[in-house]
């Protein structure tokens, strides 16, 4: 069974424009050593469980920092253009629905300067009621 982060991340890969850019450099928390640019790293921010009498409930809210990280400011903010459309709702997947998804960016985040040259560093946060479980 996939769970929310699992069906976010191959949502991402089976896009032909995200493929194209990072193909299956797509990572969730911490990146490989010395990984190719570019590449995109995942993190949920948010994940409430809201709950009832009986327990919780079906569907719940959760935020997702996309952050992507190119040599150049077009190809990362380019790439988060194309994560925005990749992954805007609603879509389904065997094991859980997400209803519409609402981005804010891509939006600048701080770059880093590297003895192999500039990374440029974009961020899309992504909230969306699903009904995926753990």
């Amino acid at each position: 069974m996939a769970d929310l982060a699992t069906a976010f991340r191959a949502r991402l890969v089976a896009d032909t424009a995200v493929a194209a850019a990072v193909s299956t450099r797509i990572y969730w928390g911490v990146v490989p050593q010395n990984a190719t640019l570019p590449y995109v790293r995942l993190h949920i921010i948010s994940d409430p469980r809201p709950e009832h009498l009986k327990g919780y409930q079906g569907s719940r809210r959760t935020r997702i920092q996309v952050s992507i990280f190119a040599k150049s400011f077009k190809d990362a903010k380019r790439i988060g253009s194309n994560i925005v459309k990749a992954v805007s709702g609603p879509w389904s997947t065997p094991d859980g629905k997400v209803g519409r998804v609402k981005c804010e960016g891509p939006r600048e985040g701080q770059g880093s300067d590297t003895p192999n040259g500039f990374i440029h560093h974009q961020i899309v946060e992504a909230m969306m009621e699903h009904t995926f479980q753990d």
